[in-house]
C-alpha cells in the first residue's frame, strides 16, 4: 500500500482541481438540492471508472498511436460541453420559462430525474478524452511494477471512493442553506458564468 501513496497523492490533487465535473456538481447541488448533486457526482465517478479502466487495459497507448481516433473522441466531447454550456446560457434568457420547466421536472418520476442527473455527470466527464491520456500517464509513471489484477482492481476501487467522497463533500457544501440562498439571489449571473465556462472549456478541446 505504501508504494501506492505517490499515485494516490497525485490523484487527490487531480480530483479536487476545479473543472467541468466540479462545476456540474456544484451548480446542480445549489439549484436542485443534495440528492441531485449526489446523482451528478455518481455520474462523474462512473465516467472516471470508464477512463481509468480503459487506461489500465492499455487503451491510452492505442489512442496515442492512432491520433485520428483520439481527435474524433475529443471533438465529440468538445461539442457536448459547448452544447451544455449554450443550453445553460439559453435558460437564463427566460426566467419564467425556467420556472415552468423546473415545476415540470419536479413532477417527473424520481427515477427519471435520477437518470437525467446521473447522465449529466457521466457525459460531463466522458466529454473530456484528455482524462484517458492523464490516467495513462499517471499509471505509467506511478503504478508499481508487477501489481496484479487484484491489486489494480483494489486501486481502482480506492480511487473511485476518493472521488465520490470529494464530490459528496462538494454537494453537501453547495446544498447548504447559505449557498442555496446566494444562488437563488444570483441565479441568472451564476448560470451565465457557468454556461460560459462550460462552452469555453469545450472550445479549448476542439482540435486545431
Amino acid at each position: 500500500m505504501v508504494s501506492l501513496l505517490p499515485l494516490l497523492g497525485a490523484w487527490v490533487i487531480a480530483v479536487i482541481a476545479p473543472g467541468p465535473d466540479f462545476l456540474a456538481v456544484l451548480r446542480t447541488s445549489a439549484a436542485h438540492g443534495r440528492r441531485a448533486g449526489l446523482q451528478v457526482g455518481a455520474g462523474v465517478v462512473s465516467g472516471i471508472a470508464c477512463w481509468a479502466t480503459l487506461a489500465l487495459v492499455g487503451l491510452s497507448t492505442l489512442l496515442a498511436r492512432y491520433e485520428h481516433l483520439y481527435l474524433v473522441i475529443r471533438t465529440v466531447g468538445a461539442v457536448l460541453l459547448v452544447a451544455y454550456g449554450l443550453r445553460v446560457l439559453w435558460s437564463t434568457r427566460r426566467r419564467a420559462g425556467d420556472e415552468i420547466r423546473d415545476t415540470e421536472a419536479e413532477s417527473r418520476p424520481r427515477g427519471m430525474r435520477t437518470v437525467q442527473h446521473w447522465r449529466l455527470g457521466l457525459f460531463t466527464n466522458l466529454a473530456n478524452p484528455k482524462a484517458l491520456i492523464f490516467f495513462g500517464a499517471l499509471f505509467a509513471a506511478l503504478l508499481p511494477h508487477g501489481l496484479g489484477v487484484a491489486g489494480r482492481l483494489g486501486l481502482l476501487v480506492v480511487m473511485l471512493t476518493m472521488a465520490l467522497t470529494w464530490f459528496a463533500v462538494v454537494t453537501v457544501c453547495a446544498a447548504s442553506r447559505p449557498v442555496v440562498s446566494a444562488y437563488n439571489r444570483l441565479q441568472r449571473t451564476i448560470d451565465r458564468v457557468a454556461g460560459g465556462l462550460f462552452a469555453a472549456i469545450g472550445l479549448t478541446l476542439l482540435p486545431r
